[in-house]
Order: structure tokens, then sequence, then C-alpha cells
């Protein structure tokens, strides 16, 4: 008996096993915590703590400030305030990356705010919105860069850059971020030790 000229041999193909698509069974009174995170029943008093922290710090800076500023610059700073009292142990929120990395987004963003001031880039500027658009984007760059050469990475900041160069520029913004900046730290120093990191 002769071989066929392409002989296949038998190769064994592991039988797959369909998921099991059905819903594993959840007792009716477990079905509100199914939904959450599975550590959030330990560390609720953490939990509260920390964002009632940071709602509140948030609530003072803007009531003292009483100005209406950059919604970038906003979410700047709330975002740095999720960062410090969600992930308190993060380099991201040792007060040399917050305020420095604050610092340096308000050094780029006025300086490329300043040079779309000069009065040729602001002729441009005026009717192209592409301008004040590749200003914001370098300022960002800048400030990126800046923050890795300098050890103060601080990912909120690059908002305030952005911020800065988009909406008419003002002391006052400097001052807030700074301001804000400064005083999440010091929270953050003054009641590091009953804080836990979140996630």
């Amino acid at each position: 008996m002769s071989r066929p000229l392409f002989h296949r041999p038998h190769i064994h193909r592991p039988r797959l096993h369909r998921p099991n698509l059905h819903r594993p069974h959840i007792r009716p009174g477990e079905t509100i915590w199914f939904l959450f995170d599975k550590n959030l029943r330990p560390r609720l008093k953490n939990v509260v703590f920390q964002c009632g922290l940071a709602t509140l710090s948030l609530v003072v800076i803007l009531l003292v400030q009483n100005i209406v500023f950059s919604l970038a610059v906003v979410v700047a700073i709330a975002s740095s305030a999720f960062i410090i009292f969600v992930f308190p142990d993060s380099l991201a929120a040792t007060p040399r990356r917050v305020i420095g990395g604050q610092f340096v987004a308000a050094v780029a963003g006025s300086l490329f705010f300043g040079l779309l001031q000069i009065p040729a880039a602001a002729e441009l500027a005026s009717e192209y919105q592409l301008i004040v658009n590749g200003a914001a984007g370098l300022a960002v760059g800048l400030t990126i860069f800046l923050m890795v050469a300098t050890n103060t990475e601080h990912p909120p900041a690059a908002g305030v850059a952005l911020g800065l160069v988009i909406d008419p520029w003002q002391w006052a913004t400097l001052v807030f971020v700074l301001t804000g900046a400064l005083a999440l730290s010091v929270i953050r120093a003054a009641l590091r030790r009953r804080m836990v990191n979140l996630l």
C-alpha cells in the first residue's frame, strides 16, 4: 500500500474550552460590593479621609483666590490634588516634583505667551489659530523636557503650560498655581503619616 504524495500526520489539537459566559452566583447582600474595589472596605476610612482632604484643600484654594482662571490651569491643580491624596507615596507627589513641576510649567508657559506678544507674532496669531496652538504645544514640550532634566516630573503641570498660552496671561494665574502647589505639598507633609496609597 503506497503512501499518499503529501502525507499529513495526525496532529493532536487540544480541545478548546469555551469560557463560562454565565455570571458567577452572587448573593443578594454582596451585589453592591461586587461593583466596587475589593479593598475598599478595609480602607474605607482612608478613602473618605484623603478624598475629603483633596476636596477641602481645593475648595479653600479656589475660595481664597476667587478669580476665574483658565480651565486647563484649574484642572491641572485638581489633578495635582488627585495624585497627592490618592498616591501620596509616589514620586510625582513629592514637594520637589509638585512645586518644581508647576514652577517649570509656569516659566515655559509664560515664555511662549511672551513670544506671542511680539508684534509680528501677535498679528499672525490673531489671524491663524494654528500659531497659538503650535505655541501651546511647544510650551508643553518644553515643560516636559525641563521637568525630566531637573527631576521635577509632575504630569499635571503640562496643563498649566497649556493654559498660560491659550488664555490671557495674568500674574494672578501664576500666584494661583504656585500657591496651590505649595499648599497641597504642605498638607501632604503635615498629614503624611495618616495617608496611604489608595491603589
